[in-house]
C-alpha cells in the first residue's frame, strides 16, 4: 500500500482462529514478517566433496532437491507476498483509503511551506530602510572603501509580519485537517478487510507465519 503509510489491515481467511493469528502478527504495511521468512530462506547451490563422503550421488541429490525446494519456498512466499500487496492496494482504493493517505501527503508537504514562511524575518518598514539608506549616504567615503558592501547596502526580508501571522494560522488549520483525515483512517481501517487465498494462506502456514 503506499506511502509508507499508517494504515493498518483486518485480513479475512476462511477460518477465525488462523485469521486472528495472521492479523497479530501481521498489522503492518508490507508483511515484514513475510519478507523475513523470504531472507531466512536459504538457497546453496554448491557443495563440496572428499575422499570422506560415503555417497557422492546421495549428497548430491540431497543437496539438488533442498536448492530446488529454496527456490519453490521463495516463489510461493512472494506470491503471497504480491496478492496480499495487491488485495490491499485494491481495498485502499475501494474504501477511499487512498485518497485519504494522498491527501495526508498534501497537507504535510503545504505544511512544510508555510511552516517555512511562518519562522521568516519580518520585513523592515520603508521607513527604516529609508533612514538607513541616508545614513549611508551621510557616511565618509573612506567608510565604503574601508567595509565594502557591509556598509553599502541594507538587506531586509520582503515578508510582512500580516504574512508570517497568516502563515502560523494556516500551520494550524492544516495540523487539525490532517488529525481529522488520520482519524478517519482509524474507522475505515477496523472495517477495511481483504481475503486470502486458501493456496496463499497454506505457503503461510507451511511457513510458520500463522
Amino acid at each position: 500500500m503506499g506511502y509508507r503509510s499508517e494504515v493498518a489491515y483486518v485480513i479475512k481467511f476462511d477460518d477465525k482462529q488462523t485469521r486472528d493469528a495472521y492479523v497479530t502478527l501481521m498489522l503492518a504495511h508490507d508483511q515484514p514478517e513475510i519478507r523475513k521468512a523470504i531472507a531466512g530462506v536459504g538457497s546453496k547451490d554448491t557443495i563440496s566433496v572428499n575422499e570422506f563422503t560415503i555417497s557422492i550421488v546421495d549428497t548430491l541429490e540431497k543437496a539438488t532437491e533442498e536448492f530446488a525446494t529454496s527456490v519453490t519456498r521463495k516463489v510461493a512466499l512472494n506470491t503471497a507476498l504480491f496478492n496480499i500487496r495487491k488485495s490491499v492496494a485494491q481495498a485502499n482504493a475501494t474504501a477511499g483509503i487512498s485518497d485519504i493517505l494522498a491527501d495526508v501527503e498534501l497537507i504535510d508537504a503545504n505544511m512544510a511551506v508555510y511552516s517555512n514562511v511562518a519562522t521568516k524575518e519580518v520585513a523592515k518598514s520603508f521607513d527604516e530602510l529609508r533612514a538607513r539608506v541616508e545614513k549611508l549616504k551621510a557616511a565618509p567615503a573612506d567608510t565604503h572603501r574601508l567595509y565594502g558592501d557591509r556598509y553599502n547596502n541594507v538587506d531586509t526580508s520582503v515578508v510582512e509580519q500580516s504574512t508570517i501571522n497568516g502563515a502560523q494560522q494556516i500551520v494550524k488549520q492544516l495540523k487539525r485537517e490532517k488529525q481529522t483525515l488520520q482519524d478517519k483512517l482509524l474507522t475505515l481501517n477496523v472495517n477495511t478487510t481483504i481475503t486470502v487465498s486458501q493456496v496463499d494462506e497454506m505457503v503461510l502456514k507451511m511457513e510458520g507465519i500463522v
